[in-house]
This record gives C-alpha cells, structure tokens and sequence, in this order.
C-alpha cells in the first residue's frame, strides 16, 4: 500500500513538472496556430492512416503554416513540435540546433551511433575525421566502378526494351547497391545480377518494420512495440546485417595490420581502397563496432536515396521530352556515340543534366522533412517566435521547395533553368535543402551527385524514355510515387 501512495505521488510529481513545462513551452509559442487537437495526444491523430494519407496531412499543415508566416505548432502527446516551412527559419534551426530529434531513435539499434544519427559531441570527433574521405579527389576515384556498374545497368534494362511500362527503381536500387558496396566497402555483391540474398531480404524486412514504427502512433513506445511479432523480426534481421559488416570489418582490419605501410592506392594490383580501408589508422582509432555503424549509415542511408533521386529524374525525362532531348544533345556533345562511363572532365561538362537532377530533387524531395532538438531556446525571426528549450523543430524541406513565396506562382512546374546561376544567385541558401544545411548537412553529397549524374548519363545515351505524370505521392521515412517510377524504354 505504502508503495502504491509513493507511485501516485512519483506519477503526480512527474505530471506536474510537465504540465509547468507545457505551459511554458505554449505561453512561448502562442501566436503560432495549430491545427485542432485532443486532450492527452494532441494531433497525434493527424498521423494515424496510411502513408498517402499523411502526406495530404502534411501538406494541409503547410498551407495553414503559410497563411501564418510559415510556422505552425503541433503537440504530439507530451511533446511540442514547431513545423518551418520558410528558408529563414529553416537557415537558423539547421544551423544551430544540430542533434537530431528523438524520432531518430527508431534507427539506433540498426545504426548505432554512425554518423548519421549520432549524438552531437560524437558527431563532431568523428566528421572531422570521416570529411576527408569524402573530398572531391578521393570520391572520383571511384568513377571507374560507378562505369563498371552503369554498364550492367544498360544490359540489365535491355530485357524492358519495347516493352510495357515497368517499375524503374528496382533496376536504380541493385544498381546503386552494387556502387556503394564496393566502393564503401571494397565487397562485390553483384546485386544486380542476384538480388534475392539473405542480406538483402533482412534490409528491406527492417526497413519495412521501421517505416511501419515511424508513422504507427501505438507502435512508438518501447513498452508496446517489444510487445509485438515485429520486435524479434526486426532484432533477427539487423543481426544478421551487422553480422554482414562485422565480418567485412574484421576482414579487412587484417588487411591493414598486414600492410600498415600501404598508400591510398595498390600499385600493384590496381585495386582502389574502399572508404572502410581509408577509415583506418586515422586520429582516431574507430572500434570495429564504430567502423560498422559508420559504413552502415553510409550503405543503407545513403543508398535509397540516390537510387530515388535518379528514378524520379528519369521518370520526369520521360514525361518531358523537350528537356531529355537537351540533356541527350549535351550528352552527344560529350560523348559523341560512345557509351564509356563518364570521367571527371565529362562530369564537369554536364551542366544542363546538373540542372535536371536538382531540380528533380526540388520537386521530389525524397527526404521530406529534416527533424532537430532543440536544446536551447532559439528564435525565428521569420515568423516572430521563440522556440523554447525542449521542443522539437520539423523543417519541411518538401514544403520549402514546392512554396510560391519561395520558387513563385508555378513552383509546382518543372523547369530545371531555375538552377541556372542568374536565377539562383539572389535565392536564399536555405531555400533548397535536398542535402539538410548547415554543418550537419549530407557528408556524401559530392558522392551522390557523382553517381546520379553517371548513371542517368549512361541510361540517356543509351534509350529513349517515356512516362506519364509521376501521380500521386506517399511518405514513410522517405518520398516515393503511390504507383511507382513507371516508365517504357526504347533503344537509341
């Protein structure tokens, strides 16, 4: 009895401190508007239904945001979320709230702390080790695999030529895996070839379970989730991707006590070293648990997306084919009727499909939106307010890019000459944010953008593309068309 009289007092405490806190965080916040609520669970209720469904949500929030100076408020259960729809306001959270939101958790027992999601004191020690690899001149080196695997690619779409439409990404995706494996990795898959692994099942099941987690309110809580069937699946199946890594790590820790002396580049083999091989023997010596998360983060949340963006890109080439002819004749220019993969120089030539894949990335953002805690009060002085300690900060980056107030009345037109340098120049930095901003922005950009421009350069030169309208859009951790990348394909 006496143990239950001192739980309620505990719980009561503990009620009262947050209801003290509440009432601060909203006083703070109060010229915000915010869409109607619940007792208890706020607007929780905005996030129960399917993926399209909530995307519609998210952009009801955005239009009421931009009838308020681009911000509004949502409370999700106990917790405050302030949700920026402006380039401003994006500018100074991204800036200087740099430790990733709790939602973020749901990826920890997959990621650890990788770069990705790690706490803001590891992140720091260990980008400034990590940034080196991802210079220009490390990353070009590995032009020669993107080629390799480009070539694969064509062979591997030759089977849809003259066909019916067809689902593009799966092709995009073993394609991308293969790059990124052997170039994060220094280990052939060969997904493209055979895509039906057990490494890769495991993937897609935790990626399933974890999408299904973010947007299923009852199933975000610890207690309740490891309740469920899911919680033992999705432990198996990261098992046994760590043990994937693990084995490749501990492989080539090896390597590297055997040839401590060895540069960047193998003479005598020819044999370029992958990012895992460049992790070694820096001012910090990584555990191999660290170097796991790091390549993890890198192979599994740096794939998809670029796989995304070039699907998206090749679907928009097929629905408008006045700029696919500009981006051939630029390709021809370049490549004349050769279809070798693409060299530094040939990259730098591109400047027109540069222009297509931005702006592909400005309509189809396949990273939505970017969350941040907000551990000191900050103040945004797009819309007037304060948010307080605590909260948290959403920055709609699909938002942003598709606003009038930002890219004008036709911001929903695809126009990829917006990104021509006289129309950019006078744009607020923050106003295209397809990698985040700030110091804590994609550390594989430079990568990324190597990779869509070679490989939608080898697909271009090769076929003729044809699409419908993308269609409808849904939202789980990233963005994908409700019917798919569809498009048929015609030999040149």
């Amino acid at each position: 009895m006496i143990i239950l009289v001192l739980l309620l007092c505990l719980a009561g405490a503990c009620w009262l401190y947050w209801a003290k806190q509440a009432r601060r965080m909203d006083e703070m916040t109060a010229s915000l508007p915010s869409p109607p609520g619940l007792p208890i669970i706020g607007n929780a209720t905005m996030f129960i239904g399917d993926a399209e469904k909530m995307l519609k949500n998210l952009e009801k929030l955005a239009d009421l945001a931009y009838q308020h100076k681009g911000c509004i408020k949502l409370w999700l259960g106990p917790k405050l979320y302030v949700a920026i729809g402006t380039p401003e306001d994006a500018q100074v959270v991204l800036e200087n709230c740099l430790d990733k939101d709790v939602v973020y958790r749901f990826l920890r027992p997959w990621l650890g702390h990788g770069l990705f999601i790690a706490p803001v004191g590891l992140w720091k020690a260990h980008r400034k080790v990590l940034l080196p690899v991802f210079y220009n001149k490390v990353v070009e080196e590995y032009l020669g695999v993107i080629g390799v695997q480009a070539n694969v690619l064509i062979e591997r779409l030759s089977e849809q030529t003259d066909q019916k439409e067809f689902d593009v990404l799966k092709y995009i995706t073993a394609c991308t895996l293969d790059i990124v494996f052997e170039t994060a990795m220094g280990e052939r898959m060969d997904v493209q070839h055979s895509p039906e692994t057990p490494y890769l099942r495991a993937r897609h099941t935790v990626m399933t379970i974890l999408n299904m987690r973010l947007f299923k309110v009852w199933l975000q809580p610890d207690c309740l989730f490891n309740l469920t069937p899911y919680a033992k699946e999705q432990k198996d199946n990261i098992d046994l991707t760590h043990r994937f890594t693990d084995e490749v790590v501990k492989k080539k820790r090896i390597e590297y006590e055997r040839k401590k002396n060895e540069v960047n580049f193998d003479e005598s083999t020819g044999k370029l070293r992958a990012v895992l091989d460049l992790l070694f023997g820096r001012e910090i010596e990584f555990t191999d648990e660290q170097l796991r998360e790091h390549i993890d983060s890198i192979t599994i949340a740096g794939n998809d997306t670029t796989a995304l963006v070039i699907a998206y890109t090749l679907v928009l080439l097929g629905v408008h084919q006045d700029v696919q002819e500009k981006v051939y004749l630029e390709q021809e220019a370049v490549f004349g009727d050769s279809k070798r993969g693409a060299t530094k120089t040939d990259l730098q030539k591109m400047n027109y499909l540069e222009r297509v894949i931005k702006e592909s990335m400005r309509l189809y953002t396949v990273v939505p939106i970017i969350a941040r805690n907000i551990d000191k009060d900050t103040y945004l002085p797009g819309c007037g307010v304060t948010i307080p300690a605590g909260a948290g900060a959403v920055v709609g980056a699909f938002a942003i890019h598709r606003s009038k107030m930002v890219w004008g009345p036709n911001a929903k037109d695809f126009d990829p000459d917006r990104f021509l340098p006289e129309r950019s120049d006078k744009r607020h930095p923050a106003a295209f944010i397809p990698f985040s901003y700030g110091s804590r922005n994609c550390i594989g950009r430079n990568f990324g953008m190597l990779i869509m421009k070679s490989i939608v350069s080898s697909v271009i030169r090769s076929y003729k593309i044809y699409a419908h309208d993308i269609g409808g859009l849904k939202i789980e951790m990233l963005l994908f068309p409700i019917n798919g990348h569809l498009i048929k394909i015609h030999k040149r």
